[in-house]
């Protein structure tokens, strides 16, 4: 071995072992993995940007103006989809809005994004009144948003 031209030596001793079984890495080998969404039930739509989800927290959808013209259709609208579907959320920076609502976009399970859905079926105006991630895809109103 030592007639070799190189011979690997580590310059750094670790003096503690690391136990893989403690550390848990989130990987699907050693079955640690952790459901990245909470999934809820909408359990009331008070208006098209105010939802009251089945724990009893009170969301608001981000992006999403009401057009007191489709009001009632845009609830009917909200009710058709998330009747009975479970729904996650994604947030941005701003979490919470004047009235203490929690600040959402929402999802139904199999990953449709409902307040794209209703700006793109014209239903609801696009809030301007903030910046938020989706804002630009919101106002063109045309390109898929995802």
């Amino acid at each position: 071995m030592k007639d070799l031209p190189y011979v690997f030596t580590d310059p750094v001793r670790f003096d503690k072992k690391i136990d893989p079984k403690r550390i848990r890495f989130g990987s699907k080998i050693d079955g640690s993995e952790t459901e990245r969404e909470s999934f809820f039930t909408v359990a009331e739509v008070v208006t098209p940007e105010t939802l009251i989800l089945s724990n009893g927290v009170s969301i608001r959808l981000i992006g999403v103006k009401e057009d007191p013209r489709k009001r009632m259709e845009a609830i009917h609208f909200l009710k058709e989809k998330t009747d009975g579907q479970k729904v996650y959320l994604k947030y941005e920076a701003l979490k919470y809005d004047d009235e203490r609502r929690l600040m959402c976009y929402l999802y139904l399970s199999n990953k449709t994004f409902i307040n794209a859905h209703l700006i793109k079926s014209g239903l609801v105006d696009v809030e301007t009144g903030y910046d938020f991630r989706f804002m630009a895809k919101f106002l063109s109103g045309k390109e898929a948003v995802c």
